[in-house]
């Protein structure tokens, strides 16, 4: 039975992804009440912008992996990704050095030196996703539970600093690439870096990495507008409620993977609708929930210093709903060649909740940006799914209700031993 589960890539990406907010869950106490909402709040604005800068510098090379393996004759492009990601990060390396020297400030050194680093794990995390999910899965699971028993320590007996936090990430970051190098048996070879591709993944992964850019400025690039006009307190307040939607986020991100696996081979449309039905059902549940007993549950969570947060909460939830249909979709097109489409919705999505903000917050404190954001999520998630459903003939329902099919698809789905061979 545990086997057949773990074969399952949709149920065991699940499981993994259930196991990971819990065990998020278990991490944002621990940081919330270790930081407190004030330096909570400095501690998210640093992490954003060092997110921010992370998309920025890995140019997309490992986005553009699915349709290069797709298109791959000699089954080596593996090897030929590490290598060119690997030779990035020397370069990022390097270059961090530099700068930290320059800064004479160790403070800023610690900040600076985990981008590069930053860098280097996300682009091997997604290779081992499209290569083997499950060992993602497997990995994720060990490094969380590692990382929330450091949180735990750091909790009890360190000094109140989120300098500790940071250096955590180093560690989590560090552990990721070792397992990869060892278990793929990957080695740097400068001499057989493929010119060729880097030359091609780069101007390939070039509209998915302004794409991911623009996401994470739709997720987070109002937390930065925020320091405008708002405290650090205020912030932390903020991020109570962005945290727990990306906790509710992981279960669509659970599906993603498992599309970006399904779409290498084809466009699997209908396990594109399956996923967003499901996440739909589970994603109005929540919200429903979290109106309801909310407040109790971030007093029981984080502490009354955080109940302000509440208001907060709940709107941001409201954007969960538009975001799953962008997100569930979003692999067919990167898959499809259809990066430039992508780009250009997130854009607008982006353009609308930086206008938002600079109108709401100055009025509304945090709970502007937290209005901004439902505004630009509902935004995207209706452009793609419009082009969506257009593109592949599909009317309003089709996104709503289960057809007699589509159950009998999710029992094919529970019971058979590999999902992947159906």
């Amino acid at each position: 039975m545990l086997k057949r589960i773990i074969s399952n890539k949709y149920i065991f990406s699940l499981i993994t992804k259930t196991t990971l907010v819990f065990i998020g869950l278990l991490n944002s106490i621990f940081i919330n009440r270790f930081l407190g909402p004030s330096l909570k709040g400095e501690y998210a604005f640093i992490l954003n912008i060092v997110n921010i800068l992370v998309l920025i510098l890995n140019l997309g090379i490992y986005q553009s992996y699915p349709f290069f393996k797709r298109n791959d004759k000699n089954r080596d492009i593996k090897n030929k990704y590490f290598n060119i990601i690997f030779l990035q990060f020397l370069i990022y390396f390097l270059c961090a050095m530099i700068i930290s020297l320059l800064f004479m400030n160790l403070r800023y050194a610690i900040i600076i030196m985990i981008i590069p680093l930053m860098i280097l794990s996300n682009q091997i995390l997604f290779i081992v996703m499209i290569e083997d999910i499950n060992l993602k899965n497997k990995i994720n699971i060990g490094n969380q539970i590692f990382y929330t028993l450091l949180l735990l320590f750091v909790f009890k007996w360190a000094p109140q600093d989120y300098l500790y936090i940071i250096l955590l990430l180093y560690i989590k970051d560090i552990l990721i690439i070792f397992r990869m190098k060892y278990k793929f048996k990957l080695k740097f070879d400068i001499k057989i870096v493929d010119l060729y591709l880097v030359k091609t993944s780069i101007k390939f992964g070039f509209f998915p990495m302004i794409t991911l850019l623009l996401i994470s400025m739709n997720y987070s690039f109002d937390i930065i507008i925020l320091k405008l006009f708002v405290d650090y307190e205020q912030i932390g307040l903020y991020t109570i409620g962005v945290g727990l939607a990306k906790m509710v986020w992981i279960i669509p991100d659970a599906f993603k993977e498992v599309l970006f696996t399904k779409v290498v081979l084809k466009n699997s449309v209908e396990d594109v609708l399956i996923s967003i039905k499901i996440n739909l059902y589970i994603s109005i549940f929540t919200i429903l929930s979290i109106i309801i007993i909310g407040k109790q549950v971030i007093i029981l969570l984080y502490g009354q210093e955080f109940i302000q947060s509440y208001g907060v909460t709940v709107v941001i939830f409201i954007g969960i709903i538009p975001m799953l249909f962008y997100k569930l979709i979003y692999p067919l097109f990167l898959a499809t060649g259809k990066q430039k489409v992508s780009f250009y919705i997130l854009l607008i999505s982006v353009v609308l909740n930086i206008i938002l903000n600079f109108i709401f917050i100055p009025s509304y404190g945090n709970l502007g940006a937290a209005m901004s954001s439902v505004v630009s999520y509902s935004a995207c998630g209706f452009l793609f799914t419009y082009i969506f459903a257009k593109e592949f003939k599909l009317k309003s329902y089709n996104f709503l209700f289960m057809s007699k099919l589509e159950t009998m698809r999710i029992k094919e789905l529970l019971y058979r031993k590999t999902y992947g061979n159906s």
